[in-house]
């Protein structure tokens, strides 16, 4: 059996343009450890106090490629959900967010091409502060219906 088997997100004949959601999260230690371990990104702007506190920052900053990832994870989850595929994304980072920060992402649907099925979703993301931290639009696959499972026959083997 597979692990989401029937939970997806909206289809494509289920979205509109001017659809919007929230998703929302707060950034952790941890988090950004993780990402610089999967992702090989050392720079240590990420997580040494020492380094980061002699930038003009002064203190260690949230990647901006981690944040592109929490809009990412908003489609995931929230619009248009479980199933779909990002085909391209831009953005552009307007200021630092740090580990503490709760980051909101408001994503809306700006355009529909129906030739291929997929939506661009253009979002921002601000902090607990209501200050931007970064923007970006991407094109999205919406999930597919899903074919019916046959009872006689198995998910996965």
């Amino acid at each position: 059996m597979g692990f989401f088997r029937d939970k997806t997100g909206k289809t494509y004949d289920e979205l509109a343009i001017g659809e919007k959601a929230i998703f929302a999260r707060r950034v952790t230690k941890q988090d950004v450890l993780q990402y610089m371990g999967l992702s090989g990104d050392l720079n240590p702007l990420y997580a040494d106090s020492a380094y980061a506190g002699r930038t003009r920052y002064d203190r260690p900053i949230v990647p901006a490629n981690m944040l592109a990832g929490f809009a990412m994870g908003a489609v995931a989850t929230a619009l248009p959900g479980l199933g779909s595929l990002t085909h391209s994304h831009t953005y552009r980072l307007i200021r630092p967010a740090h580990v503490g920060d709760e980051i909101r992402a408001e994503m809306e649907i700006v355009e529909m091409k129906a030739d291929r099925r997929h939506v661009v979703i253009r979002y921002k993301l601000q902090d607990q502060d209501g200050r931007d931290v970064l923007s970006g639009e991407m094109e999205v696959e919406p999930p597919a219906v899903l074919k019916p499972i046959l009872h006689h026959a198995y998910e996965n083997f």
